[in-house]
């Protein structure tokens, strides 16, 4: 892929983010000219050691179009990658008016100021939660089922997507990554909470029955499979899974984390589900496999290994807000 990418002008939003983090780092390593789109707050302690390696840093507010459009201009990127969203899966509506102006109006207004840039490929990234409570394995052909703000801003933004194609020629690709962990996650899901509880030497950590099953991708195959999506003329104008459809017991996965690590925590199986809370969860992944053939996937002993690796050698040196436990 270095060939594809090597001084090539890129433009990423969201890169202060997990995965946009690591998109970052990716492309730098393939030699791309790299531009990354973060507001003016950012904490970019994930990027801060490749800052200086030929990443211009552009401060913006993602639906701030005249601003960006200035910015566009000077950058003529040929790919954008957006990833830049308010990302909460909870099924409330406290946050409904700040994902649609981030999430939806953002995605618009950044669309729109691309319009006069010949671009060669947008790369709006999306979610597997689009896929809400249907029954897995989720294909792209499903109609999707929003249970949740984000979800539903996330929907309607692929739709716009899709929409801007058809009538602007846009090269407009959707892709949607599955649960993905590793070095550099800081959310409350359960790898980098269970590992932030054994390097705390917590006691216990509280979990529903773990019967329920899940998807874990590394994120290194998941911005694999996003720059290979951005080279694929057949999937322009399209939605495809990102993800390597193997289905895992949540149970299983903590005892593993657990026994790698060689803590002596225990898993306290006692919370109750989540209402609505789906039972399977995985991608379907002929459409990927198909188009963008992966080499292979990072197993997921392996990927549990880096990720701990990372935390347990940045353990001393990481920000406070890092460490917490919620």
């Amino acid at each position: 892929m270095k060939e594809e990418f090597n001084k090539q002008t890129v433009l990423i939003t969201g890169a202060s983010g997990f995965i946009g983090s690591h998109l970052t780092r990716r492309l730098t390593e393939l030699g791309a000219n790299v531009h990354i789109l973060v507001r003016d707050n950012s904490n970019l302690w994930r990027i801060t050691d490749i800052l200086g390696k030929g990443i211009t840093v552009w401060k913006a507010e993602i639906n701030e179009s005249d601003k960006i459009k200035d910015y566009l201009k000077q950058i003529c990127p040929k790919r954008v990658f957006h990833l830049a969203a308010i990302v909460n899966p909870e099924r409330s509506l406290e946050n409904i008016e700040k994902v649609i102006d981030v999430n939806i109006k953002g995605t618009v207004a950044l669309i729109k100021a691309l319009q006069d840039i010949p671009l060669e490929c947008f790369v709006n990234v999306g979610t597997c939660e689009e896929y809400g409570d249907n029954a897995a394995p989720f294909n792209e052909t499903l109609r999707e089922s929003a249970v949740s703000p984000y979800s539903a801003s996330k929907i309607s933004a692929t739709h716009f997507c899709q929409m801007i194609h058809k009538i602007a020629a846009m090269p407009v690709v959707t892709v949607r990554p599955f649960l993905t962990y590793g070095p550099y996650q800081l959310s409350n899901l359960l790898i980098p909470s269970l590992i932030r509880y054994c390097l705390n030497n917590e006691k216990e950590f509280r979990m529903t029955s773990g019967e329920q099953t899940r998807e874990f991708n590394f994120v290194g195959d998941i911005v694999e499979g996003m720059l290979k999506a951005s080279l694929c003329r057949e999937l322009i104008g399209g939605i495809i899974n990102v993800g390597n459809g193997k289905e895992y017991k949540i149970i299983d996965v903590a005892r593993m984390i657990v026994n790698l690590m060689n803590s002596p925590l225990a898993l306290n199986r006692s919370l109750n589900h989540r209402k609505g809370e789906v039972f399977h969860f995985y991608s379907a992944t002929d459409k990927y496999i198909g188009f963008l053939k992966p080499s292979s996937f990072t197993s997921l002993e392996d990927g549990l290994k880096i990720t701990i690796d990372w935390y347990t050698k940045n353990w001393k040196d990481l920000p406070a807000f890092a460490k917490k436990i919620s």
